[in-house]
């Protein structure tokens, strides 16, 4: 009896702790694992397009070197990439690099039909570009369902969709999320935000979309970084957060004022910063590891007006905590013209020689010289980084 009771045991504790793994892989009683990635892609196909460009003149460049071998030595005259068709049927949502030097742009859907669009505006910081094509009457293009890529999780399954290189037939390939607000070392390009994902692809995949087992939109593929061979793509909140300011023309480069260093043991063991701090207010000091340091203050600058000085640790934004380094990026690139941020720093007092916290407001204002217009970025970015690699999924 004993023997039977210790068994009966263990199979109600085995349940009981892989329930919650079964319900997190499930996600409703008619998930198949056989199944979930061919329904998936089955589900967005209709809304995923071929995106071709033609350049403004030849060119003969290292950052399309992808490209240009399937033209031999011969100048290239355009790129070619995926996008999908937008919760406006009439917007696509695609890579920014693929709108490098296009003079001409078109879409081509699932069954061959192409259309001319236009480049409605881009954010290169989230490598979105919004185009605008004009269906005709008779078409209303179908928007794929969009899910939240703040609930991602790592090793979660998902599948990409685009299109091949002949930009008609549509492809699918599966894998994980093998990283979430992923960092490369040794880049100019803001990748914190970014999703790393071990699901091989051809180059002409760059701005299809990345989906979850039901099929809905969690990010864009935007290509490899540096020598490393690491994809990555953009989670879907970024991308609607930037495509629906593109449409509503709301993009502007924002000024703050201030240029700031992670907490550094260096600058505590120079009486820079406190070793400890009451931040939570419960009575105890803890070790002061996070929050950024004020490195200088432009002159005449929001920050400098609000009272922000050198020395100063500003430890949340808007009550938002900030833990790392992407935590600041991310919140300072959401920031609008005219947005009062409220500040919350610790600060040296001069008299009393104590650490003190303290508060402020930040108005946002434009970046100087800036003519506010749609694109955030000229710069200029390969998505297969510095040199040149194969393309992942190809010996």
């Amino acid at each position: 009896m004993k023997v039977v009771w210790a068994r009966l045991t263990g199979v109600v504790l085995a349940a009981v702790l892989l329930w919650p793994l079964a319900a997190l892989a499930q996600e409703g009683p008619s998930y198949k694992p056989e199944s979930a990635m061919s329904s998936a892609a089955a589900l967005v196909r209709p809304s995923v397009v071929a995106v071709e460009t033609r350049f403004t003149e030849p060119t003969l460049n290292s950052k399309y070197e992808y490209w240009q071998f399937f033209r031999g030595s011969r100048p290239l005259y355009g790129l070619w990439g995926s996008g999908f068709i937008y919760k406006d049927p009439q917007y696509v949502i695609t890579a920014d690099f693929l709108m490098d030097n296009a003079e001409y742009i078109r879409v081509i859907l699932d069954d061959g039909r192409s259309y001319k669009a236009e480049l409605v505006g881009k954010n290169s910081d989230f490598a979105v570009a919004v185009l605008k094509v004009d269906w005709g009457p008779d078409l209303e293009p179908i928007s794929p369902p969009f899910g939240d890529s703040a609930k991602l999780s790592l090793g979660q399954p998902i599948a990409l969709v685009g299109k091949a290189l002949n930009s008609i037939d549509t492809y699918a390939t599966a894998g994980i999320i093998s990283a979430i607000r992923k960092e490369i070392p040794g880049t100019d390009e803001p990748t914190d935000q970014m999703l790393q994902f071990d699901a091989s692809y051809e180059m002409s995949f760059i701005g299809g979309p990345i989906v979850d087992v039901q099929g809905r939109v969690v990010g864009m593929v935007t290509g490899s970084a540096g020598g490393a061979n690491i994809n990555l793509g953009v989670p879907v909140n970024e991308i609607i957060t930037s495509a629906d300011q593109l449409i509503a023309g709301e993009i502007e480069e924002t000024w703050f004022g201030v240029e700031p260093m992670l907490m550094t043991s260096g600058l505590k063991d120079a009486g820079l910063a406190p070793r400890e701090f009451d931040w939570k207010g419960t009575g105890k000091p803890q070790p002061l590891d996070f929050g950024m340091w004020v490195s200088h203050v432009e002159p005449n600058s929001p920050a400098d007006i609000a009272g922000l000085k050198v020395g100063d640790t500003i430890m949340e934004l808007d009550d938002r905590f900030i833990k790392y380094q992407y935590d600041w990026d991310s919140y300072v690139r959401t920031f609008k013209v005219g947005q009062l941020v409220n500040v919350k720093f610790i600060r040296k007092n001069d008299t009393t020689g104590k650490w003190e916290r303290q508060e402020t407001q930040v108005q946002i204002l434009a970046a100087k010289g800036s003519d506010q217009e749609t694109e955030k970025s000229s710069k200029e970015k390969s998505p297969m980084g510095s040199g040149m690699q194969k393309p992942p999924g190809h010996p």
